[in-house]
Parts: structure tokens; C-alpha cells; sequence
């Protein structure tokens, strides 16, 4: 069943314009969604925040629960252009329910249907890379679809920065909705059968598929650790530096402060992503990148909490753009190498998901809880203290060598 897609080395392969043409368009809507809906309940709608945060909190557990499910479905459905488009019209659904001035219970189902969505579209993406150039050439895909939905996320920006001067913040999620419509019609461009169901998952030359507690290795479990204080420390990190920008430019409205941000970070991240796949040539390196990642995060936190200009602030988002540009190439490659002949690669996907989602909901709370206590720097401090205990962990407990799970029943 393996034929020569197997041998591609990911320069060139069936469909390779309109894959790449989809991870641009979803990128765009992936990263700007859940700050600008924040923006909106908060300071469009005047909701209470306790009552936003628990809308965005049911999302963001949607998004967790649903994710490990999401990967085992683009395990086993076989067509998986199809199941992206039923994906891109829940997202398109989900943005469309925020009409007008939406109520508490038709927000709650726009979260539910954004989640869903969310939760399935890395590891669908993620599962035609793998079905259409194997492992070999999966490294190099990823790190093009990688530089396509950063710099998707750049045109989405400028994009949003746009309609804000233009129009309504709904405006803004009618341009999401269109986008991920527009993606997911975009990828049935991809031949089908192209698409290898058994390279897709990772599956050995006999096509087994191993049961789950096989597959769950300690290697993979210190990955989860090692992502878990990752997205702690990160993710709650850009919303605090949008705070700090407007409270340098406090006339200008929170969506173009955020917008900027989510400019300038996505920019640099194309060129990190296109070249992190040579970093990662050689099977085992991953984990080292991983270490550097997590210090290079722990000083972005700690140059964000001594910045008082905007050159500062742009600074350590120009840190930001550099880790999650080679981290977002990182991550699924590692997975891969982890899963190589289980027939589970985006089962796991969707475990990694689940855990960077559990460190990006603990990493807002920690951080609602000290903004209150500590005030933005120290913050901060805690959350690059939060990156460098995970680079000493990761340091730590990763072999020098990669760990795959063996192909047998």
C-alpha cells in the first residue's frame, strides 16, 4: 500500500499548492479568534469578566476534551479533505452565532462549535503531510505548511487591523467564517488518492496498528510534561504584552494593539519555520531544539517584564516569533518520530493538543490570579521562572537518543 510517496522528499508532491494554499487560510483564523472575541465581550459588549471567562473557559475545554478524539477520527476516517470541510463549516457556524449581542447561552454554543472545529483541523492537516510524503519528506512539509499559516496569520492580521479602522467587530468574524469555508473547499484540491490511509497514521509496512497502551512510552509522556510547562509559560504572555503596548499607546483601540502584536510575532515565525526542518534532519535532535526553545522563552518573559518602550516590547515578540516559529515545526515532527510504526501518529497529535490546550487554560488562570497580586512584571517573572524549570526537566529526563515504539502486535 506504501507506493513512492513513501521516497518524496517534501520539495514536491501531489496537491502541493492547494495544501498549502489551506494551512494559509486556517492560520489566519487559528491564532486571531479567541484574543479578539476577548476584546469583544469585554469591551464591545461590556459583559462582566467573570462571565467572559467562563464562555472562553468552556471553549478552551472543548477544545481540550475533544482534541485526542479529533486525532483518532484523522486515524480512521479515510477521507480526510472531507472531514476538513465538515470541521471548516462548524468554525464558520461558530462565528456566525456571535450576531449582534449575542446571549450568554448562544456564546457558550458558538464556543462549542469553534472548539470542535479548532480541535480537529491541526491533526487532519497534519494526517494528509504524513499521507501524502511519509515520513521522509514529513520534516520539510511541515515546516512549509508552517511558514504558510504564519504568514496565513500575517495577511489575517493586517487583515483585522483593516476592518477594525472599517468595521463592526462582527465584521471581523464574518472574515473568519468566509476564510475557513474558503480553506476547507481549497484542500479538496488535494488528490484523494494521493492521500496513503496507512502512511497517513504512521502505520509499519504490515499496516499494524498497535493498541494505545503500547504507544503511550515514557518518551511520550515527558513530552506532555515538557509541553505542559511550555504553554503554562507562554501562552498567557502575548495578552500580558498587549496590555503593556496599550498602556504605552492607551488612545488606541485593544483589537489594533492586538492585531500589531499578532503582526509583527507571525512575520518573524515564517522564516523560523521554513528553516527549522534542517535543524530536526537527523532523527533525535528534536528534543535539544526543545530544551533551547523552552530557555529562549524563559528570557523572552524576562526582557517583556523589563520593557517600558515599544522597542521592547517588539523585542521579546521578536523572541516569540523565533521560538514558536521552530516549536511549531518541533512539535509534530517529534510526534511523528515517537509514533513511527504504531499506526497512531494523530492519535497522539491530538493527546499533544489536549496538553498544550491544558497549559494554555492554566497558564490564563495563573496568570488572572498574580495580575492581581503581582501587578504585569512580576507576572511575567513567574512565567519565564514557569520556562526555565521546564527547560532543566526537559534537559533532564530526555535520552539522547529517539525512543519508537516497536511494530509488532
Amino acid at each position: 500500500m506504501k507506493g513512492d510517496g513513501g521516497r518524496r522528499s517534501g520539495r514536491d508532491f501531489p496537491g502541493r499548492f492547494p495544501f498549502l494554499l489551506a494551512n494559509f487560510l486556517i492560520g489566519d483564523i487559528q491564532t486571531g479568534i479567541m484574543p479578539l472575541m476577548s476584546i469583544d465581550f469585554l469591551l464591545v459588549e461590556h459583559w462582566k469578566s467573570g462571565q467572559a471567562g467562563i464562555v472562553l473557559a468552556f471553549g478552551s475545554m472543548v477544545l481540550l476534551l475533544f482534541q485526542p478524539l479529533a486525532g483518532d477520527l484523522a486515524d480512521r476516517i479515510v477521507s480526510k479533505r472531507a472531514f476538513f470541510l465538515v470541521l471548516a463549516f462548524f468554525f464558520a457556524f461558530g462565528c456566525l452565532l456571535l450576531y449582534g449581542h449575542p446571549s450568554f447561552g448562544r456564546a457558550m454554543l458558538s464556543q462549542l462549535f469553534l472548539g470542535l472545529s479548532q480541535a480537529g483541523a491541526m491533526p487532519v492537516l497534519g494526517a494528509v503531510a504524513m499521507g501524502l510524503v511519509g515520513s521522509e519528506g514529513f520534516p520539510r512539509v511541515t515546516g512549509l505548511a508552517q511558514g504558510a499559516g504564519h504568514a496565513g496569520s500575517v495577511f489575517g492580521a493586517a487583515s483585522v487591523l483593516l476592518i477594525a479602522d472599517h468595521g463592526s467587530f462582527f465584521s471581523i468574524f464574518v472574515y473568519y467564517a468566509l476564510t475557513a469555508i474558503l480553506a476547507g473547499i481549497v484542500l479538496l484540491g488535494v488528490p484523494g488518492t494521493a492521500i496513503d490511509p496507512f502512511r497517513a497514521r504512521e502505520a509499519g509496512a504490515d499496516q499494524t496498528v498497535l493498541p494505545i497502551s503500547r504507544v503511550m512510552t515514557p518518551s511520550v509522556f515527558i513530552l506532555f510534561i515538557v509541553l505542559l510547562f511550555f504553554f503554562v509559560a507562554n501562552t498567557a504572555m502575548l495578552p500580558l504584552a498587549g496590555d503593556k503596548l496599550s498602556g504605552i499607546y492607551p488612545f488606541e483601540s485593544p483589537a489594533r494593539v492586538m492585531a500589531f502584536l499578532m503582526f509583527v510575532t507571525q512575520g518573524i515565525m515564517i522564516p523560523c519555520s521554513l528553516l527549522a526542518p534542517s535543524l530536526v534532519r537527523r532523527p533525535g535532535t528534536a528534543p535539544v531544539f526543545l530544551t533551547v526553545c523552552l530557555l529562549v522563552l524563559g528570557l523572552r518573559g524576562t526582557v517583556l517584564s523589563g520593557a517600558r518602550t515599544m522597542g521592547g516590547i517588539l523585542g521579546a515578540q521578536f523572541l516569540d516569533g523565533t521560538i514558536i516559529g521552530v516549536f511549531s515545526v518541533l512539535l509534530p515532527v517529534l510526534v511523528a518520530e515517537l509514533a513511527r510504526n504504531t499506526g497512531r501518529f494523530n492519535l497522539l497529535q491530538g493527546f499533544a493538543g489536549a496538553v498544550v490546550s491544558a497549559g494554555a487554560t492554566l497558564s490564563q488562570l495563573l496568570s488572572g490570579h498574580l495580575l492581581d497580586l503581582l501587578g504585569i512584571d512580576r507576572t511575567l517573572l513567574v512565567l519565564a521562572g514557569v520556562a526555565f524549570v521546564g527547560s532543566i526537566f526537559s534537559l533532564t529526563t530526555w535520552e539522547p537518543r529517539r525512543t519508537t515504539p516497536p511494530s509488532g502486535p
